[in-house]
């Protein structure tokens, strides 16, 4: 009896543990203070269902890398745990039943990652704002953007980010669409929060530039041949489009990491530092801080975003913008964009603990590490749910034995 139960009191342990040794579940990579009244709301659902919830947040936010390393962590986990059973005490299935634990065991991952991507279920929100601040997304796209429209979410509608930004407790979030500008037509809402703001996601020379404000449509032609046609769109990007200049991740860490300087020279209002996309948040804290010191020495402002192109729902990032006075919902995005003109600080960005590709743990160990950077950045509410549903399925299965070896059906 008591091995049975080996595996939950050693999880429950390790659960303990991660509390007990837990990290903050919100940070601000700028200046490491976040406003004490600061936390994340949980939804009762996402409660109720926390081991589940919590384990998509995990990977959802998990780089590319690391989601490569998930998968090989996962492909080990497998083979260990067959090879135990085949040279086990216990005796090993055939080569028909192996087969038929592979198909269950790949059909129930899949299952697992295709839910997690495509339902948009109840989500972590940001809680405990100051009067006065706004809390922004300044990059996300819609069914208008091409790498949306012709996948599962070519649902997700200008109505569809506003409900998933809500969720997470966001005030405003900026449609940035590729080369599209999205129609005031599609931005008009119910006057819920949080409202739309218009910009666009230029495909210039080798970079992606997120202008934020009403915008004109721009010809993306002139601008993605050459260094030169870049830092024109910079240069001009105010006067003659009427919006601030963000570079946007990875392209500027991939692309243009040497020239920082000559793009801010040129006119470049701000840069990206953080970014949920998997490819964009491969940026390493080293990598971060230098943007983030020659942001500081030119005066330009830096935001986290969610790039969010419908898949999941995990928000990562937040930004607060502190703005003067009682903002009528019509003029939010205005104040907001007056606010980021002021440079380094307009914006504090508020990121969630999660595993990163600096992060000590080997690629091959990223289950493990996914699972224990969750734990140590849960509440105990969080970590009460996940100790009851391991006991309930621990003694569901105590049952379930008992009465098999007894000789009795359980209906």
């Amino acid at each position: 009896m008591r091995a049975r139960f080996a595996l939950p009191i050693g999880l429950t342990l390790l659960l303990v543990a991660a509390r007990l040794t837990g990290v903050p579940a919100l940070s601000d990579p700028v200046s490491g203070l976040v406003p004490p009244g600061l936390h994340l709301a949980t939804p009762p659902g996402y409660l109720v269902l926390a081991p589940l919830f919590t384990l998509w947040d995990g990977a959802s936010m998990l780089s590319m890398s690391r989601l490569r390393g998930l998968l090989i962590g996962l492909a080990l986990l497998y083979l260990l745990w067959r090879s135990w059973r085949a040279f086990g005490p216990r005796r090993a299935h055939s080569l028909l039943g192996e087969l038929r634990i592979l198909a269950v065991s790949l059909v129930l991952l899949l299952t697992f990652l295709i839910t997690g991507a495509v339902w948009h279920r109840p989500m972590l929100a940001l809680a405990g704002v100051e009067p006065g601040e706004l809390v922004v997304d300044f990059h996300s796209h819609t069914n208008v953007s091409h790498d949306v429209q012709n996948t599962w979410m070519r649902g997700f509608d200008t109505e569809a980010n506003r409900r998933w930004h809500q969720r997470a407790g966001f005030d405003a979030v900026f449609i940035t669409d590729h080369n599209v500008v999205t129609s005031p037509e599609s931005r008009v809402t119910t006057g819920e929060a949080p409202i739309l703001c218009p910009g666009i996601e230029v495909s210039a020379w080798r970079s992606h530039i997120v202008l934020l404000g009403d915008s004109l449509p721009v010809d993306r032609s002139r601008y993605n041949r050459s260094l030169d046609a870049l830092l024109t769109l910079l240069r001009v990007s105010d006067s003659a489009y009427g919006a601030l200049s963000v570079a946007s991740l990875p392209e500027y860490r991939r692309n243009h990491w040497g020239r920082l300087d000559t793009l801010v020279a040129a006119g470049l209002d701000g840069f990206e530092i953080v970014n949920a996309a998997p490819m964009a948040n491969e940026i390493t804290r080293t990598d971060r801080d230098s943007v983030i010191k020659v942001a500081r020495s030119r005066n330009r402002f830096v935001v986290g975003v969610n790039d969010s192109h419908g898949w999941g729902a995990t928000s990562m990032v937040w930004n607060l913008v502190q703005v003067t006075g009682t903002q009528p919902a019509s003029d939010r995005c205005g104040a907001v964009l007056r606010r980021l003109r002021d440079g380094f600080g307009a914006a504090q960005v508020i990121e969630r603990h999660r595993l990163r590709p600096d992060d000590w743990w080997p690629m091959w160990l990223t289950p493990a590490g996914l699972l224990w950077e969750t734990w140590r950045s849960m509440g105990w509410p969080l970590t009460a749910a996940w100790i009851a549903w391991i006991w309930v399925l621990a003694g569901a299965g105590a049952m379930r034995r008992s009465s098999s070896a007894s000789g009795l059906v359980v209906e």
